[in-house]
């Protein structure tokens, strides 16, 4: 949707579930001056406002548009004048990403060159990555709480990813003059909400119309499978998670996940409104979920996890249904590069899912992400 409007006044805005502020450029934009607003088709979480020589984003809160996290302003790399608070030039040349799941649009969009820091690679797949890691041309620069302020000095990066729902350690960066750009992609409740994100990312690498295009390929082929299963009657039941610290954390009836289920055709056990995952004990699990026809199970495991494996961790899972028929569907971190795919790819999701749910409809489907225990 695009829309006109007049520039934008400026403000302080506060990350609320961390002790993080960002300010805005000290300077409004001519007030009459006219941008496009461009409001995003799935995604909540930001939108971008056009103008001849310069975008300005705004990052909301997709649970609470109200709740602004921050705002930016975007110039050309042959921007001449002191780039003041909030401004950055693009492309970026040097950015600094804090979860796999923001490389994850930079691995879709190509611009891997880009990037000159990560927190880990822990379960990172990418060659074209690890193979910058040995050389060196993509440091590690630690997580929330334990960065190496000296590494991301050196780097003196353009931008950073961060989280705006994390806190520890944004302190220290903050100090550096370095712009910290919130990624609220992980909120979004609707996939291809989620997916759309790459739109926003593209802004800082140069690629936008090619991000435009990846995003309408995942659009259409997520919505034709869609329809596959919008007269499904016969539904069969799922659960998903399972215990970790003494807790099973479900994810929400209005979740990402929830919406997943429904779009592939299944019903998901949890009819709450929540849209993020919240702790249950194992009772609580077992009395809504026992009897449910199939069982989601993302693991960090050794390689190999199966049945076997499952029954060893709590041997109360082999009394769930779904455990004695097999219809457990796995997602190993340290065998599939979920972390940085999955949420550019949520047609590939909904394939899989479609695939064990409702066989007939994609029997030739090669599941990527999720296959059922033992197969």
């Amino acid at each position: 949707m695009i829309l006109k409007t007049k520039g934008l006044i400026k403000s302080a805005v506060i990350f609320f579930a961390a002790p993080f502020l960002i300010s805005s450029c000290n300077s409004a934009p001519n007030q009459k001056e006219e941008g496009a607003i461009t409001m995003q088709q799935y995604s909540k979480g930001f939108s971008i406002t056009s103008y001849n020589n310069r975008k300005e984003i705004t990052i909301f809160n997709p649970d609470d548009s109200t709740n602004i996290l921050g705002q930016f302003t975007l110039v050309g790399k042959d921007y001449k004048g002191t780039l003041k608070q909030n401004q950055i030039k693009v492309p970026c040349q040097r950015i600094i990403c804090l979860s796999s799941t923001q490389l994850a649009y930079l691995i879709e969009l190509d611009a891997l060159d880009n990037v000159a820091g990560i927190n880990s690679s822990r379960y990172l797949f990418n060659k074209k990555i690890n193979t910058k890691i040995k050389e060196g041309k993509i440091l590690k620069v630690g997580k929330e709480g334990v960065f190496n302020i000296e590494v991301i000095a050196a780097i003196n990066p353009d931008v950073i990813f961060v989280s705006p729902f994390k806190s520890g350690g944004y302190d220290a960066l903050r100090n550096l003059g370095i712009p910290l750009v919130p990624m609220a992609a992980y909120s979004e409740q609707l996939p291809l909400g989620r997916a759309e994100w790459i739109k926003f990312m593209s802004l800082f690498v140069g690629k936008e119309q090619q991000a435009d295009s990846l995003f309408n390929i995942v659009a259409t082929q997520y919505n034709q499978l869609k329809e596959l299963t919008a007269k499904i009657e016969n539904r069969p039941t799922v659960i998903s998670g399972k215990m970790k610290g003494g807790s099973w954390y479900v994810a929400g009836g209005n979740s990402f996940l929830a919406h997943l289920f429904k779009d592939a055709g299944a019903d998901y056990i949890i009819k709450n409104n929540n849209k993020v995952a919240v702790p249950m004990d194992y009772e609580s699990v077992y009395a809504a979920g026992h009897n449910a026809d199939y069982w989601r199970m993302l693991t960090s495991s050794p390689k190999g996890f199966n049945k076997k494996s499952i029954n060893n961790e709590d041997r109360r899972y082999a009394d769930f249904k779904a455990y004695k028929t097999e219809n457990i569907l796995v997602c190993n971190l340290r065998e599939i590069p979920y972390r940085e795919e999955s949420c550019i790819k949520p047609h590939i999701l909904l394939a899989d899912y479609i695939h064990h749910f409702h066989h007939n409809l994609l029997p030739n489907h090669k599941p990527q992400y999720w296959t059922r225990i033992n197969e």
